[in-house]
């Protein structure tokens, strides 16, 4: 007799030990969450542990309600430290949904250095459903995470061999792995288990790929030495330069191009050949190889066209229509300029509201312009701005053509973008964050300087995080009022952001409400003409039955998004890494093609929604 189904599956349990964890578990969210490690690192001011249970519904359409018991057990000192009921309750619509606990540090005593399990058990028939170990150390103890591991050398190995090859064959079908060799700094207060590392593969067209977590393994007999090594997978599909990050707690610590082509070849990278790239974009991962190993990247092949992801995300969420760095090559009405600008931002698919305050800012500034022509009195037009959202929902494409109009307008006088993030703006040694982010400002002058995720500089609970000299220097320059041929952007998710604003007052006196822009997160059916736009640049069709299917998938990952869904990017990630390919395996199966079978896509590439994308951020800052 075939066994029923559970109504409900726990496919995950996450940790975080963080300042915001607090009394109420309504207060937690999915930014609370920004690793799938084991490892966390632990600060004296650490308030408690939250826990986040992802629960899957098995029983759509009919939902399910069951009561969960959740137990924190200290596995070093074998005792249990607390436990929760937690109430599940998912409707026929439900596909998943998160649940949140917090354990006040008042009501749980955590230790660095000791290790913790994470029991979920359904209440009514005492099974275990998931269960989760995580490690703490102490970083009053162990000192900050980036002086844990130094990285001696890396390269690809062989599964047959020890040696390392920075350009492998794009034919060949053996298993390689991604290697790291490295010592640790720790001196005597090395701990029993070493925490362990990251790693993030990026591809050629700088999407990311594929990410793994391992703990370092012992290499020499003198103790000091160790590598870390991940599979290398999921890069079939491409040729061309590729990227493996190394992080540990969140943020790079070294990382490496290698080729995948004609060309093969050995050896290892060393030095500052490891530092890791300010920007995984395409045109950063291939440059870094050409500069590095010219030898490894070939010609590209014969009509082939490469599509650049971060210019084609902009197109398809601009609807097809030409990106805003064509704008200076288009023709215009209006002698002001203008008319192609605000062509390009209406045929941006969404965002509703940041258009309508566009319009409305452009207005204020062409009515200031011309009061000046006409030698009457002004008040000076606010710059600087905040933009609110998720990622892949345009806010570069926007900021692109935002630096177009005030250039027009006479605001800027270049109207360019220059992106950055925290893991650019610090610098090597403390303190030195000044200098970068001074010449980050020299960089975008005339134009915009856009701080994506910019609440990670802000870390309130570490008075020696390297962020604050950034805001420092940020601050300063806004306070120059004889310099305004220049842009501030902050980027991020939108409670973070706030806080963030807050709690500076000198971001919150120069950047009023009028210049904070809330980018929503596309609907299911905006999503879906994303996707229409995309296939069609690329010369693809959909069936009938693969529009419904694929209309289907975008619809279940939107219904169980969380607060890190790519948005556009997401849908050309599903495009590019699993359509395409799968479209691929079935018309090469059939032997010959015609022109209908190479561009029809058929309901059997479409695949299935398997649940929330749970992921780590492309980048993010360290807290304690």
């Amino acid at each position: 007799m075939k066994k029923k189904q559970f109504p409900i599956s726990v496919s995950g349990i996450y940790f975080s030990v963080d300042t915001r964890v607090c009394n109420d578990d309504k207060a937690l969210n999915e930014d609370d969450f920004l690793s799938l490690g084991h490892d966390l690192a632990l600060s004296p001011d650490s308030r408690g542990l939250a826990v986040q249970l992802v629960v899957f519904n098995n029983n759509i359409p009919k939902g399910a309600r069951r009561q969960l018991s959740l137990t924190v057990i200290n596995q070093t000192e074998r005792c249990e430290l607390a436990s929760r009921i937690i109430k599940v309750n998912l409707s026929g619509k439900d596909i998943c949904k998160y649940y949140y606990a917090a354990f006040p540090a008042d009501t749980i005593a955590l230790k660095g250095g000791h290790t913790y399990r994470c029991v979920v058990r359904d209440v009514r028939s005492a099974e275990i459903m998931a269960e989760n170990v995580m490690h703490l150390y102490s970083c009053e103890q162990l000192g900050h995470p980036l002086g844990w591991y130094a990285v001696d050398g890396a390269g690809v190995r062989p599964a047959w061999t020890d040696n390392l090859y920075k350009s492998i064959a794009v034919d060949d079908s053996h298993d390689y792995y991604l290697r790291f060799n490295l010592h640790t700094e720790f001196g005597s207060n090395k701990p029993s288990i070493l925490p362990e590392l990251e790693m993030r593969l990026f591809a050629p067209d700088g999407s990311l790929i594929d990410y793994g977590y391992a703990e370092p393994a012992w290499s020499d007999a003198d103790g000091m030495s160790y590598y870390v090594e991940f599979p290398l997978r999921d890069a079939q599909n491409f040729r061309g330069a590729f990227y493996a990050k190394l992080l540990c707690m969140e943020l790079p610590i070294a990382g490496f191009v290698f080729g995948r082509g004609q060309n093969i070849v050995a050896g290892e990278w060393f030095g500052p050949e490891l530092r890791p790239l300010d920007s995984c974009s395409a045109q950063a991962l291939a440059s870094r190889l050409t500069e590095l190993l010219p030898e490894a990247l070939e010609p590209a092949l014969p009509d082939v066209e490469e599509i650049d992801f971060d210019a084609a995300l902009n197109d398809f969420i601009g609807n097809g229509e030409s990106d805003a760095d064509d704008v200076e090559n288009v023709e215009v009405a209006e002698p002001d300029g203008t008319g192609h600008i605000f062509g390009a931002l209406d045929n941006m698919i969404g965002l509703r509201d940041v258009k309508a305050k566009i319009m409305a800012y452009e207005r204020v500034v062409r009515f200031n312009k011309m009061r000046a022509d006409r030698g009457l009195p002004t008040s000076a037009t606010p710059l600087h701005a905040m933009f609110l959202g998720s990622p892949g929902t345009g806010k570069t494409t926007v900021a692109k053509l935002l630096g177009h109009m005030l250039r027009r307008a006479g605001l800027l006088s270049k109207g360019h973008v220059v992106v950055r993030e925290r893991a650019t703006l610090l610098g090597q040694n403390y303190n030195s964050e000044s200098e970068k982010t001074m010449a980050a400002i020299e960089e975008a002058q005339g134009g915009i300087l856009l701080i994506d995720e910019a609440y990670q500089l802000y870390q309130s609970n570490d008075a020696r995080d390297p962020g604050k000299f950034v805001i420092d220097t940020l601050l300063t320059a806004l306070a120059d009022e004889s310099n305004r041929d220049w842009m501030l952007v902050l980027a991020g998710y939108p409670d973070e952001m706030m806080n963030m604003l807050n709690v500076n007052p000198g971001f919150k006196s120069r950047i009023p409400d009028s210049n904070i822009y809330r980018f929503d997160d596309f609907t299911a059916s905006e999503l879906m003409e994303i996707a229409d736009n995309y296939l069609k640049r690329l010369r693809y069709t959909l069936s009938d039955e693969a529009r419904k299917a694929l209309s289907g998938r975008l619809d279940a990952d939107y219904a169980c998004r969380t607060k890190n869904f790519g948005n556009a990017r997401h849908v050309i990630n599903i495009i590019q890494t699993e359509v395409l390919p799968a479209m691929a395996l079935r018309v090469t199966d059939c032997g010959e093609a015609d022109d209908l079978s190479l561009t029809e896509i058929q309901a059997s590439d479409i695949p299935v929604s398997s649940g929330p994308l749970k992921m780590s951020r492309q980048s993010v800052g360290f807290a304690i």
